[in-house]
């Protein structure tokens, strides 16, 4: 086998002799492509040697049927691009020839073609595709159909996961929320693409749902949230969401029963829009103090205080803070030790953010299918490394007790209240 290789090499080394002026013009690459196919050749015919018992030229005198008839071109691909190379026919034998070689340089090629939809998942366009793989790819590059059927798999992945089983799933809590983006080619129209993240019994993080919703309606977060319970999926403790209207009316209408949490965030960021700029800086300290309370009862002690100072000099801004004050305060009927996570639907806003980081790259996307496939495989779980709940043993009960209190409806606010019913 040494022999047969060495003698390989000279040959190939006296091929390229006459192509040496123009070699010295050619980019290191391309040393290292001829390299390859060199090595590749003279391996594939050391392969065929040992199927057949026998090397070139020499007689079959007590070997395996079969004999060698010609080469067979073949591009593959290696690490600096793609090279041709010859491959051995093989003809009369009595069983079939397949190489281990060529397989496992196939499976290092095919390895290269499951990353492409992780890389369309990272932001990269088909542009950026033919572009960035060109040198490894070689002259050819990449095809838009070539891209296509990469990403046949991720599609695949996503529709799969968008059916499974919801049973087995004991869901705490339940974010909610929506963005826009450009879902279908030759419209300028965006539509909505509604999410559905949970914090399971053991403190993991599971994303349940990905959905478009053409807008964030009420029917829109109702089919979502039926297509859910279909599933399987039990009524969660508490619900967390920003305060879209049609949201709102869905959850209730759905889970009248189920705890909920409106976003202080987004509950801040309303009422600071209702006030000077020069003043907002403070409005927000006194915010904080009702959202950023040691307890519920010094919230609604810091709620109280708010309606006396600013309820005559920004009343529009107050009667902001009053509706739904009730379920911005939900949080604090939980365990402390879940305050932070549950006050806000800012795990959900940060996804979103790197969602659109990702997604702004592409544009508008061709279809529904491809929107969300690739939404799917940005929020999967493994990819955005979502930090879960620390559980201890008390904790299920404990929140069982807040998901009643809750019901029972024990934080009374007078003043948000009678904005609410004057609504």
């Amino acid at each position: 086998m040494r022999n047969s290789i060495t003698k390989r090499a000279e040959l190939s080394s006296k091929e390229l002799g006459f192509k040496l002026e123009e070699m010295f013009n050619q980019p290191l690459e391309f040393f290292a492509r001829e390299g390859a196919r060199i090595m590749l050749e003279a391996a594939l015919n050391e392969e065929v040697t040992e199927f057949l018992g026998r090397r070139k030229y020499e007689h079959s005198n007590g070997c395996p049927p079969g004999y060698r008839n010609g080469d067979r071109t073949r591009k593959v691909q290696c690490g600096s691009g793609e090279i041709e190379i010859e491959r051995p026919k093989i003809v009369g034998a009595d069983r079939g020839f397949s190489s281990k070689i060529l397989a496992r340089w196939q499976r290092k090629g095919d390895a290269l073609l499951e990353t492409l939809p992780l890389l369309y998942v990272e932001g990269l366009s088909t542009r950026d595709f033919k572009r960035a793989l060109k040198p490894l790819l070689g002259k050819s590059g990449l095809s838009r159909s070539s891209i296509s059927r990469t990403a046949v798999a991720l599609k695949e992945s996503y529709q799969k996961w968008h059916k499974r089983d919801l049973s087995e799933k004991e869901v705490l809590y339940l974010f909610l929320d929506g963005y826009y983006i450009g879902v279908r080619a030759r419209t300028n129209k965006k539509e909505a693409v509604l999410l559905a993240h949970a914090i399971l019994k053991d403190g993991t993080r599971d994303l349940l749902e990905v959905q478009l919703g053409v807008k964030e309606s009420t029917d829109s977060w109702k089919l979502l949230l039926q297509g859910l319970i279909e599933r399987g999926l039990n009524p969660p403790k508490l619900v967390i969401t920003d305060g879209n209207h049609g949201l709102l009316r869905a959850v209730k209408e759905i889970w009248p029963e189920v705890a909920h949490q409106r976003c202080i965030v987004h509950k801040t960021r309303n009422v600071l829009a209702r006030v000077p700029k020069r003043h907002q800086a403070e409005v927000k300290k006194a915010l904080n103090k009702i959202f950023h309370a040691a307890c519920l009862e010094d919230a609604l002690r810091a709620a109280e205080e708010f309606n006396e100072r600013y309820g005559e000099q920004y009343p529009t801004a107050t009667e902001v803070l009053g509706k739904g004050l009730k379920d911005s305060l939900t949080f604090y009927l939980f365990p402390e030790r879940h305050w932070k996570r549950i006050r806000t639907t800012n795990v959900l806003e940060r996804a979103l953010r790197e969602v659109r980081r990702r997604t702004d790259v592409i544009g508008r996307f061709p279809n529904e299918l491809s929107a969300l496939s690739v939404i799917y495989g940005v929020l999967e779980k493994g990819r955005l490394k979502w930090k879960g709940l620390r559980m201890k043993e008390d904790d299920g009960a404990k929140i069982n007790e807040a998901a009643t209190r809750v019901k029972e409806e024990q934080i009374t606010i007078k003043w948000a209240e009678d904005i609410e019913d004057a609504a």
